[in-house]
């Protein structure tokens, strides 16, 4: 079995190693791929300031010089994290046709609040109460948490990625259900009608070690793992490494038995934006 993590930051984006200390990390851990998925910039009419500074000029050229000096030793690649909101699809397009990304992940870190009539988008991350408020504009956590799940499968449906992140990431600060019960029927039914598009899909669903560390529970749930593993959906693994304490195998270990634990025996990975299977 190989050691790898299909989710990983550097200086590119939030991360705090620089690329090239990502690899030697990627080395030191004996991995035998190492993807980059830095956070891409957002447009200047993302609702918020998020990531406005990130994939600066220099980043993609970086990476590629360090393709080329550790190429015998470890096989580098070059991957994106890009954010989904419905008002910039045609920008998202473009954007990811200026590189030939061997791997795109879609993530929803913002939830549009076009549909409650509130241009641009609220913060998904930035504290309980500031969630709470959210949900309080949607008239309930129930509607907030429906309308989240609304735009993951919207994310899937543009065809513009190859792996949904962090799936269930409205769950951040639901640490023992403080917020909403996972095991509500109407929280079942949003989760598997959004598996349900991704298994039509033909993307990846990833499981994300980082949620351990946000609120005790990997992303997703692994009651969801098991839910997709169900519906023949192939499976990514990832740290979301930002800080070099995140790379770590035994975090990477947790992620593969959570993967044996629901089924699966196969890892998904992407060259180019085509799916290989590795043994689990």
């Amino acid at each position: 079995m190989k050691l790898f993590s299909t989710h990983n930051h550097s200086t590119g984006s939030d991360g705090r190693l620089t690329p090239e200390q990502v690899v030697k990390k990627a080395i030191e851990l004996k991995w035998s791929y190492v993807y980059f998925t830095d956070h891409y910039f957002s447009p200047l009419n993302y609702p918020t300031n998020y990531n406005r500074k990130h994939f600066p000029a220099n980043y993609i050229d970086e990476v590629k010089k360090l393709q080329e000096k550790y190429g015998g030793i470890i096989d580098i690649y070059l991957g994106v994290e890009m954010d989904w909101y419905e008002k910039n699809t045609d920008w998202f397009k473009s954007e990811l046709k200026k590189q030939d990304y061997d791997y795109v992940i879609g993530s929803i870190h913002v939830v549009s609040t076009e549909k409650i009539g509130v241009p641009g988008g609220r913060d998904i991350e930035s504290g309980i109460d500031y969630w709470k408020k959210t949900a309080e504009m949607f008239g309930s956590v129930q509607e907030y948490v429906t309308e989240y799940y609304n735009q993951i499968k919207k994310l899937v449906k543009s065809g513009l990625y190859n792996c949904v992140g962090h799936l269930d990431y409205i769950k951040v600060y639901n640490e023992k259900y403080k917020l909403f019960d996972e095991h509500a029927d109407w929280y079942k039914k949003v989760i598997g009608e959004a598996l349900d598009v991704i298994k039509k899909s033909r993307m990846v669903l990833e499981i994300n070690i980082g949620g351990v560390r946000k609120c005790n529970s990997p992303f997703p749930s692994p009651w969801i793992i098991k839910q997709a593993n169900k519906r023949g959906i192939p499976i990514t693994l990832g740290l979301d490494g930002h800080w070099e304490e995140h790379y770590d195998n035994k975090e990477l270990r947790r992620a593969i038995k959570l993967a044996h634990d629901a089924g699966y025996k196969k890892q998904a990975r992407f060259v180019k934006q085509k799916m290989i299977m590795e043994d689990l």
